[in-house]
Protein backbone atom coordinates (compact mmCIF):
# COMPACT_ATOMS: atom_id res chain seq x y z
CA UNK A 1 0.00 0.00 0.00
CA UNK A 2 1.60 3.36 -1.17
CA UNK A 3 1.06 6.28 1.39
CA UNK A 4 -1.04 7.98 -0.15
CA UNK A 5 -3.39 4.54 1.12
CA UNK A 6 -2.88 4.85 4.23
CA UNK A 7 -4.21 6.34 7.54
CA UNK A 8 -2.53 6.62 10.20
CA UNK A 9 -3.76 9.18 12.76
CA UNK A 10 -2.26 9.66 16.30
CA UNK A 11 -4.08 10.63 19.82
CA UNK A 12 -3.03 10.89 23.13
CA UNK A 13 -3.96 7.48 23.67
CA UNK A 14 -4.85 5.74 20.21
CA UNK A 15 -3.51 4.83 16.74
CA UNK A 16 -6.41 5.11 14.14
CA UNK A 17 -5.45 3.64 11.11
CA UNK A 18 -6.07 1.79 8.02
CA UNK A 19 -5.93 -2.31 8.66
CA UNK A 20 -3.28 -4.54 6.87
CA UNK A 21 -2.88 -8.04 6.42
CA UNK A 22 -1.85 -9.07 10.01
CA UNK A 23 -4.88 -7.45 11.54
CA UNK A 24 -7.53 -9.77 10.45
CA UNK A 25 -7.70 -11.95 13.85
CA UNK A 26 -7.95 -8.80 15.55
CA UNK A 27 -10.43 -7.35 12.94
CA UNK A 28 -12.44 -10.45 13.54
CA UNK A 29 -13.50 -9.18 16.99
CA UNK A 30 -15.65 -6.30 15.50
CA UNK A 31 -17.90 -8.59 14.05
CA UNK A 32 -20.14 -8.37 17.25
CA UNK A 33 -20.79 -4.64 16.89
CA UNK A 34 -23.35 -4.38 14.46
CA UNK A 35 -26.30 -6.23 13.23
CA UNK A 36 -25.05 -5.83 9.61
CA UNK A 37 -21.88 -6.73 10.76
CA UNK A 38 -22.70 -9.92 12.65
CA UNK A 39 -24.21 -11.12 9.42
CA UNK A 40 -20.79 -11.34 7.98
CA UNK A 41 -19.09 -13.56 10.31
CA UNK A 42 -19.46 -16.47 7.91
CA UNK A 43 -17.36 -14.68 5.55
CA UNK A 44 -15.23 -12.39 7.74
CA UNK A 45 -12.40 -13.17 5.45
CA UNK A 46 -13.80 -11.59 2.84
CA UNK A 47 -15.76 -9.10 4.71
CA UNK A 48 -11.94 -7.92 5.40
CA UNK A 49 -10.06 -8.27 2.12
CA UNK A 50 -13.15 -6.19 1.36
CA UNK A 51 -12.76 -3.07 3.59
CA UNK A 52 -8.55 -3.33 2.55
CA UNK A 53 -9.64 -2.86 -1.32
CA UNK A 54 -11.09 -0.10 -0.47
CA UNK A 55 -8.10 1.82 0.70
CA UNK A 56 -7.25 2.13 -3.14
CA UNK A 57 -9.88 4.77 -3.59
CA UNK A 58 -10.14 6.22 0.08
CA UNK A 59 -13.43 7.11 -0.83
CA UNK A 60 -15.84 8.63 1.48
CA UNK A 61 -18.24 10.43 -0.96
CA UNK A 62 -19.51 7.44 -2.84
CA UNK A 63 -17.43 4.18 -1.29
CA UNK A 64 -16.62 3.11 2.10
CA UNK A 65 -13.17 3.86 4.41
CA UNK A 66 -12.96 1.92 7.65
CA UNK A 67 -10.46 2.18 9.81
CA UNK A 68 -9.00 0.06 13.37
CA UNK A 69 -8.54 1.70 16.58
CA UNK A 70 -5.66 0.55 18.30
CA UNK A 71 -4.79 1.52 21.85
CA UNK A 72 -1.39 3.11 21.35
CA UNK A 73 0.71 0.70 24.44
CA UNK A 74 -0.28 -2.61 23.62
CA UNK A 75 -1.53 -1.98 20.07
CA UNK A 76 -4.76 -4.10 20.93
CA UNK A 77 -8.24 -3.36 18.71
CA UNK A 78 -10.51 -1.06 20.63
CA UNK A 79 -13.09 -0.71 17.72
CA UNK A 80 -13.20 1.00 14.44
CA UNK A 81 -13.95 4.53 12.76
CA UNK A 82 -15.59 4.82 9.07
CA UNK A 83 -16.45 7.20 6.76
CA UNK A 84 -19.12 6.23 3.81
CA UNK A 85 -21.99 7.35 1.55
CA UNK A 86 -24.93 6.47 3.53
CA UNK A 87 -27.16 3.84 1.85
CA UNK A 88 -30.05 5.77 2.19
CA UNK A 89 -28.79 9.56 2.22
CA UNK A 90 -26.42 8.94 0.00
CA UNK A 91 -24.71 11.73 2.09
CA UNK A 92 -20.91 11.11 3.66
CA UNK A 93 -21.63 9.62 7.23
CA UNK A 94 -18.98 9.24 9.68
CA UNK A 95 -19.48 6.76 12.59
CA UNK A 96 -17.45 4.34 15.21
CA UNK A 97 -17.67 1.54 17.11
CA UNK A 98 -16.39 0.80 20.54
CA UNK A 99 -15.47 -2.68 22.07
CA UNK A 100 -17.85 -3.54 25.35
CA UNK A 101 -14.52 -3.97 26.97
CA UNK A 102 -13.50 -0.62 26.18
CA UNK A 103 -16.44 1.71 26.67
CA UNK A 104 -17.00 4.66 28.96
CA UNK A 105 -13.41 5.24 28.74
CA UNK A 106 -13.79 8.24 26.74
CA UNK A 107 -11.89 5.98 23.49
CA UNK A 108 -14.75 7.02 20.93
CA UNK A 109 -14.43 10.88 21.62
CA UNK A 110 -10.96 10.62 21.22
CA UNK A 111 -10.80 8.24 18.05
CA UNK A 112 -13.46 10.11 16.31
CA UNK A 113 -12.28 13.87 17.31
CA UNK A 114 -8.59 12.64 15.43
CA UNK A 115 -10.54 11.26 12.98
CA UNK A 116 -12.57 14.07 12.02
CA UNK A 117 -9.84 16.57 11.48
CA UNK A 118 -7.75 14.19 9.65
CA UNK A 119 -11.29 13.75 6.94
CA UNK A 120 -11.50 17.63 7.55
CA UNK A 121 -7.89 18.01 5.95
CA UNK A 122 -8.31 15.49 3.43
CA UNK A 123 -11.66 15.73 1.79
CA UNK A 124 -13.26 18.91 0.11
CA UNK A 125 -16.96 18.08 1.77
CA UNK A 126 -18.86 20.63 3.69
CA UNK A 127 -19.84 18.18 6.39
CA UNK A 128 -20.86 15.02 6.85
CA UNK A 129 -23.56 13.03 8.68
CA UNK A 130 -23.68 10.69 11.80
CA UNK A 131 -26.76 8.81 12.58
CA UNK A 132 -27.59 7.23 15.85
CA UNK A 133 -30.24 5.14 16.91
CA UNK A 134 -32.77 7.02 19.28
CA UNK A 135 -32.29 5.10 21.87
CA UNK A 136 -28.04 4.81 22.05
CA UNK A 137 -27.82 8.31 24.02
CA UNK A 138 -23.93 7.41 24.78
CA UNK A 139 -22.94 7.70 20.70
CA UNK A 140 -25.27 10.70 20.47
CA UNK A 141 -23.30 12.21 23.53
CA UNK A 142 -19.89 11.24 21.63
CA UNK A 143 -21.53 12.97 18.35
CA UNK A 144 -22.10 16.45 20.45
CA UNK A 145 -18.91 16.77 22.46
CA UNK A 146 -17.45 16.23 18.75
CA UNK A 147 -19.33 19.28 17.40
CA UNK A 148 -22.05 17.57 15.54
CA UNK A 149 -25.83 19.27 14.87
CA UNK A 150 -28.77 17.71 15.91
CA UNK A 151 -30.48 18.02 12.54
CA UNK A 152 -33.83 16.38 13.40
CA UNK A 153 -34.96 11.82 13.63
CA UNK A 154 -35.86 10.07 10.89
CA UNK A 155 -36.85 6.91 9.78
CA UNK A 156 -33.94 5.28 7.79
CA UNK A 157 -33.57 1.90 5.57
CA UNK A 158 -30.48 -0.34 7.01
CA UNK A 159 -29.99 -1.86 3.16
CA UNK A 160 -27.92 -4.23 4.46
CA UNK A 161 -30.32 -5.91 6.84
CA UNK A 162 -33.75 -4.35 4.50
CA UNK A 163 -35.01 -2.85 7.90
CA UNK A 164 -36.31 0.47 8.67
CA UNK A 165 -34.64 2.00 12.17
CA UNK A 166 -35.43 5.52 13.33
CA UNK A 167 -32.62 7.57 14.02
CA UNK A 168 -31.50 10.70 15.41
CA UNK A 169 -29.61 12.54 12.57
CA UNK A 170 -26.52 14.63 13.11
CA UNK A 171 -24.24 16.56 10.85
CA UNK A 172 -21.00 18.48 11.45
CA UNK A 173 -20.33 21.20 9.87
CA UNK A 174 -16.56 21.42 8.98
CA UNK A 175 -16.62 24.88 8.19
CA UNK A 176 -19.64 26.48 10.15
CA UNK A 177 -22.11 27.62 7.86
CA UNK A 178 -22.67 31.73 7.83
Amino acid sequence: MSDLNTVYIETERLVVRTFDENDFEQFKRLLDLYGGWQMQKPRAKEFFDWHLSNYKKMDIITGTLCLGVFEKETGDILGQVAAQEHDDLNEPEFGYGILPCAREKGYAKEAAKGTLEWIEEKYDIPYIIGTVAIDNIPSQKVLEYCGFQLVNEQSLLIHMMNERHDFMYYRYYFNSPE
